[in-house]
């Protein structure tokens, strides 16, 4: 559907009461871009986040940082005899609070992730319309503005940041062309899609080299994410470069978001040409079925090992499969701490270079009608696990 009023109003940046103390809450943003000079291609994303943040509203705490829990006492008294090491507590674990801007590249060249951390209170939000504004960066629900510089140092000194060194800088316009109002909501989680489609245009400059941002070819996709705990497994593919295979032109009226898994259960959102089709996973469990998997598997070209994204979903009207095929040498973990604290992440196993078909079925008394066929080029594709990471530090 096209972008109106209502989901554009679904950018607005509000930290909800519920999410304040408890919780994280992240808007993303996915484009493509080419080097100026080469013409190589690469997928970028930018995201503005939050943890818990009014825990500590005046300061940053991130829960993989070390603290040391013992106290000169308690080393002295260790050292004496008096108390055996095996009852102190070295370290102690806190929940993190902060907000934070994370930006790179998710493939095309070698993936990273930037970060740069900021306490809620010293970010500027409006409660009137999206516009978020941090000491590096600048949101609306137009432009995005900002840079984000990372020293081989600092970030050697903070392992706790979770990112890598380099710099990034972005100046650039977007426009959201198709949105889904609706992907999934309950009291525990919330997922939309207010730019399934979404045009971008401007420039990025990464590590010294820059590229240009057109509107025809970014291919741009913004999602927002509220959770209070982390979904046990994180199930996602999306792309706007969808190819009819009916008629073997660029689909530039189409879109698909596939995201979960909420109960066991994924939402499934289509837009093909005009016809739209939710199957959210919040709705009823007889309104649809889902069937679904990440798996490992050899390219039958070369036998290198490639990841399998496969989706079918089954409704009472429709019959919908996706396919989904993205090389594992192609692919990026990154690591999102949760709220719950106790050094706990989200290992996210990403890529960009998915590709593969989707199609779409009518049901028509007992028989199949297939009415929409499509190469699919170009799609993030993401399979993630909670762990438990004490090795960080």
């Amino acid at each position: 559907m096209g972008a109106s009023n209502k989901t554009a109003g679904l950018l607005k940046y509000n930290i909800k009461k519920c999410f304040k103390r408890n919780g994280f809450n992240i808007l993303r943003y996915i484009f493509n871009a080419t080097e100026r000079i080469s013409g190589q291609e690469s997928t970028f994303f930018i995201e503005l986040a939050t943890v818990n943040p009014y825990i500590n509203p005046h300061e940053v705490v991130l829960g993989f940082k070390p603290r040391v829990n013992i106290s000169p006492e308690d080393l002295h008294n260790m050292l004496a005899g008096s108390v055996a090491a095996k009852n102190l507590q070295s370290e102690e674990l806190v929940l993190p609070s902060y907000m934070a801007v994370r930006a790179g590249v998710l493939g095309g060249v070698v993936p990273k992730s930037l970060c740069d951390y900021e306490s809620v209170k010293n970010v500027s939000m409006s409660q009137r319309s999206f516009d978020v504004r941090t000491e590096c960066c600048h949101f609306t629900d137009d432009t995005l503005e900002g840079q984000i510089v990372c020293s081989k140092n600092s970030i050697n000194e903070h392992p706790e940041f979770l990112c890598d060194s380099g710099t990034m800088q972005w100046n650039l316009r977007y426009k959201k062309d198709l949105a889904f109002s609706h992907g999934f909501k309950d009291k525990m989680n919330v997922w939309s899609c207010p730019g399934a489609r979404t045009t971008f245009a401007g420039t990025v400059v990464f590590d010294g080299k820059e590229y240009v941002v057109s509107a025809k070819k970014s291919f741009g996709y913004i999602e927002h994410i509220w959770q209070k705990t982390g979904l046990a497994d994180w199930f996602h593919i999306s792309s706007s470069n969808l190819t009819s295979i009916f008629t073997g032109k660029l689909m530039q009226n189409s879109v698909f978001a596939v995201h979960g898994e909420y109960n066991k259960r994924l939402s499934v959102l289509t837009f093909f040409e005009g016809r739209y089709n939710e199957f959210a996973a919040d709705s009823s469990k007889r309104s649809y079925k889902t069937i679904y998997e990440c798996t490992q598997t050899p390219n039958g070209e070369d036998e290198k090992e490639q990841l399998h994204w496969s989706v079918s979903v089954n409704s009472k009207t429709y019959v919908l499969d996706i396919d989904v095929f993205c090389p594992s040498n192609q692919m990026y973990v990154r690591s999102l701490e949760l709220p719950e604290g106790k050094r706990q992440l989200i290992k996210l196993l990403c890529g960009i270079a998915g590709s593969g078909e989707i199609r779409l079925y009518k049901k028509i008394h007992k028989s199949l009608e297939l009415i929409e066929q499509a190469h699919i080029a170009t799609a993030l594709c993401e399979f993630g696990k909670i762990e438990s990471d004490q090795s960080t530090c």
